[in-house]
Formats: C-alpha cells, structure tokens, sequence
C-alpha cells in the first residue's frame, strides 16, 4: 500500500478551514503531532486515520493518493493577493484544488468546451486593448454590450463556480490548471461586480501565463484588460459622453450607461479617464461622489441586475446522472470524498434538485456552445 501523504491532510484541512490545534482537538492528538503528520515525520495509526477521515469528511483513501499535478503558486490569481492574509489565501487555495479535482472527474465523463483563451504580451496598454478585442473577436461577440460574462467564460473553456467560505477580502481567485477555473466569491457580490471578476481573471489567463500575480502592476494589467473586454474602446468612448452634462459627471447618464453595459459606475469612471473622456478633476469627483453617497461597494442600481449563475458543472453533474447513470454519489467516490462535502462544495449548483434548465451540455457526450447574440 502507498504511503499516507501528508500533504492531502494539510489541503482537506484548509479546505474546512480549520487550524492544526482545532483539528487536534477533534481527533485527540496534539497539534505538534499533526504538523508531523503533514510534513510527512509521523506515521498515522488506524483508528487516527479514520478518525480524520470521518471529521473531515473524506473517505480513507482520500490520503494516499498522490496527485500528480498540484496546484502550483504561478497558477494561482487572487485578487488583492498581497493584501490578503496568508491563511485566507490558503484556505481560498485548497477550495480551488478540491474544485479542481472534481472537474478532473467531470472531465472524465462528460466533454466539456475546448479551452480558447489565447496568450498575449502585457507590455503596453495597446498590447493589453488588443488582447481584449481579439478574444471578443474569437467568439463573435462583436462590440456591444455583453449579455452574459459568465457563459463566455465558460464557453471559453474556463469553468467558473460561485464559492462557500471565501474570506470577504477575495472577490475572485482563478487557477491556471489544465482546466482553468474561476471560484467566485457566493456571498452576495453585485453581478457588475461578478463581471468584473470574471473578465479580470480571464485577463491573468491570456496575459499571466506562468507568472507569480498578485502584485500591482499584473493587477493593473488584469484590470486593464477587463475593462477593454466589457467596454471596448472603439464602442464606448462614444457613448460616455452621457455621462457628462457641461464640465461635470451627469449621475443619470451614469446610471443609464451601467444598466446597458453591465458595470459598476465606478468602472464607467475608470474606463472613461482610460480612453481620456474624463479628466482627472472629472474622474475624482466622481470617486467621491460614490462615497459620499455611500455607494463605493455597494451602488443604488445594483439590484436591477441580475446576477448570472454558472452553468458547466450543474449542467455536467445532471448529464451524468441522467444520461450516463452516473449520480453525485459515485461522482464523490471519485474524488476520495464523502457525498456531504461534494454537496458542500457544489452548494445551490445542486442539479438532483433542478427541474426546469436550459440544458449547457447536449444530451449525449459534447456541448452545445451558445455565443453571445443567442445569450
């Protein structure tokens, strides 16, 4: 039998979000003993194997496989990374490794959409703009506003999925894995804001390959490329002008252009100072203006916005159950987990429950790709 690896305790553990002495405390031994446990110095008796096992909800052999393809730092984007808390960014990190490997059992059953976003040089701005513009150029999305961030994410070859137990500081993290994944923050992020993430994910997936983000400048570059994505230049310039009446931002125009474009009126500003429609006196007061209103995390339109629910892994899971007779149990028991904990991860995504869908996947192996005028 293979040894019991350390490494998948310390990833199940993180997962639950729960401390060395915490755990301990759970299973009766000491937290000097299972730091030893995870680094691999101390062996793990029977009863002590089951006893983590059963409190952490995985099956016993969760532990003994080895995974070939960790999750690397280079491959994962926070936001905010350098201002995140390390034990936050760890927890974030082992939600997404646990997210990776059920779409490595769902890619086994089910082939999903062929990943598309290509890689491209964030030296410049005008690099960036054009990186943007080829990807909406890719899908055919033209350069209007876009319906649905999410299903051209995920038709992009990406699979996005909203996220229990992320720590208020992330909206968003992405891993670059062979089956890149974006884990949204669930609790109650506006969709402008859900967009906006989304986009700027896709940024680090196109500009970032194979390098360590977090930093202020790849930030900025990600933003840049979001904002070029969802409020092209060639398109929007034009438009802003309803946002200013005489010197000054005209807030109805704001708002007008925020329902139609589906951002936040905070990105209209940024955009619009981007492309030189608005000036720095012009971009301040508006800045101020949100907080003053107290609109800078949350702003009064959010709610006329729907936010979007992805589709692949819901869609995945009830194709498997009712095409390939294979249910979320024996999903579970691929992944070396116990049911509740893949119920957890999937959260409301819970397609056993889910009568009325319009159906992502097509009824036998393959996917039906919907592009953005269909949206």
């Amino acid at each position: 039998m293979s040894d019991f690896v350390g490494t998948n305790l310390r990833l199940i553990r993180l997962f639950h979000d729960l401390s060395l002495t915490e755990l301990g405390e759970r299973v009766g031994v000491s937290k000097q003993f299972l730091s030893r446990v995870e680094t691999g110095a101390e062996s793990v008796a029977a009863a002590l194997e089951n006893s983590l096992a059963e409190e952490l909800d995985v099956l016993p052999e969760f532990f003994y496989h080895l995974d070939p393809n960790p999750i690397a730092d280079e491959q994962c984007h926070f936001r905010r990374q350098l201002t995140t808390k390390v034990v936050l960014r760890q927890v974030a990190r082992a939600r997404g490794e646990m997210l990776k490997r059920l779409v490595g059992v769902l890619d086994e059953h089910v082939e999903l959409p062929h990943y598309q976003v290509g890689e491209a040089d964030p030296e410049s701005p005008e690099t960036i703009e054009r990186a943007a513009e080829k990807f909406r150029s890719l899908f055919s999305l033209g350069l209007g506003p876009l319906s649905n961030v999410t299903r051209i994410a995920e038709n992009a070859g990406a699979v996005v999925m909203k996220v229990h137990g992320l720590a208020n500081e992330i909206d968003a993290v992405s891993f670059a894995t062979k089956r890149p994944l974006i884990a949204l923050n669930s609790s109650g992020r506006s969709a402008c804001r859900e967009r906006f993430g989304i986009a700027h994910e896709l940024g680090h997936f196109s500009l970032h390959i194979g390098v360590l983000t977090g930093d202020r400048l790849t930030e900025t570059q990600a933003n840049r490329f979001a904002s070029a994505f969802l409020l092209p230049r060639s398109t929007f310039a034009s438009e802003c002008g309803l946002a200013i009446r005489g010197t000054r931002l005209n807030w109805p125009g704001l708002s007008e252009l925020k329902l139609r474009w589906g951002v936040s009126k905070a990105a209209i500003i940024f955009r619009g100072r981007q492309l030189g429609v608005f000036s720095d006196d012009q971009a301040r007061a508006g800045y101020v203006g949100l907080n003053r209103h107290g609109e800078a995390l949350q702003e009064s339109e959010d709610h006329l916005i729907a936010n979007e629910e992805p589709e692949v892994i819901s869609e995945s899971l009830k194709v498997m159950k009712e095409h390939f007779g294979v249910p979320q149990s024996a999903v579970a028991r691929e992944m070396r987990v116990q049911p509740g904990l893949l119920q957890g991860l999937l959260m409301s995504s819970n397609p056993e429950s889910i009568d009325n869908v319009v159906s992502f996947l097509s009824a036998g192996r393959g996917v039906r790709t919907i592009r953005e005028g269909a949206a």
